[in-house]
């Protein structure tokens, strides 16, 4: 009688066993197990749509563009995977050779890239075709969340180095050209500024050239009102009244002079989307 008791019976045995199965399988979930699972099944649900669509496109052809969409995003998923199990501390601990590594891949686009509709944005890499500026996106999230993360206050100083570390990739994608990964980089620039407490004047003065361009051509009573609503942001609410609103009238000048050059550089295409 005592035994049996101190024999555990056959079917403890096997609920300890699923146990501990459930448990080494719960082990290799677990690092995703914080993951917006909606937002990851939605992103798989549109990238497997896109796949459909672009097949849809293919019958009674001999293209395979589809089946390529697939295999990349079934690469992207599981990148997505493993960086997930990443502590963003690591990245941020990199970021300056992550910076350094989206230049020189830019760079290459330069002088090895693939070219097509005017534009060289690509690298051929085993037979596919990658676009390094989009990586440059997510780059560029890194390394100024590793500068401004511990600012308590960002003052101008900081925004002048963070444009500054910004010029050079945002000047690499910009001559490919690739004006819409261009305006990416300006909304990642002010995003990131805006998380590290930089004041409101600052940020209004650094897109305010964008829209100085665009009201200009569009109606002039309209550019005018809106120059005079910066230079007032910027008399209450930055530091040396003076000299800052003498900057916001001069850089909104410079920007429609700035922006007839652009123009200029712009492929037809781009000018017609």
């Amino acid at each position: 009688m005592i035994k049996s008791r101190l024999q555990p019976s056959k079917s403890n045995t096997v609920k300890s066993k699923l146990r501990s199965l459930r448990q080494q399988g719960w082990f290799w979930f677990s690092p995703w197990r914080q993951l917006d699972w909606v937002l990851l099944l939605s992103i798989i649900s549109v990238t497997v749509f896109g796949g459909l669509t672009i097949y849809s496109t293919e019958l009674g052809t001999e293209h395979s563009y589809s089946y390529q969409h697939w295999l990349i995003g079934t690469l992207g998923l599981i990148i997505t995977l493993v960086f997930a199990r990443w502590h963003y501390l690591i990245l941020l601990r990199w970021h300056w050779l992550i910076y350094a590594l989206t230049n020189i891949s830019l760079i290459a686009v330069i002088l090895t890239g693939v070219s097509a509709k005017g534009a060289q944005r690509w690298i051929n890499i085993a037979g596919f075709n990658v676009q390094p500026s989009e990586f440059a996106k997510i780059a560029m999230v890194i390394t100024l969340a590793a500068l401004l993360h511990n600012q308590e206050d960002t003052n101008l100083k900081t925004i002048l180095r963070t444009l500054a570390i910004t010029a050079v990739p945002w000047g690499l994608v910009f001559i490919q050209p690739d004006l819409g990964t261009s305006l990416v980089f300006g909304a990642i620039v002010i995003a990131m500024l805006y998380w590290a407490n930089a004041k409101i004047g600052w940020l209004i003065l650094m897109v305010s050239p964008l829209f100085s361009a665009i009201l200009y051509n569009l109606y002039l009573p309209g550019w005018i009102m809106w120059v005079l609503i910066v230079m007032g942001i910027a008399w209450l609410t930055l530091p040396n009244r003076i000299i800052s609103t003498l900057a916001a009238l001069v850089i909104n000048l410079g920007a429609v002079e700035l922006a007839i050059v652009f123009w200029n550089v712009l492929k037809d295409y781009q000018k017609h989307d």
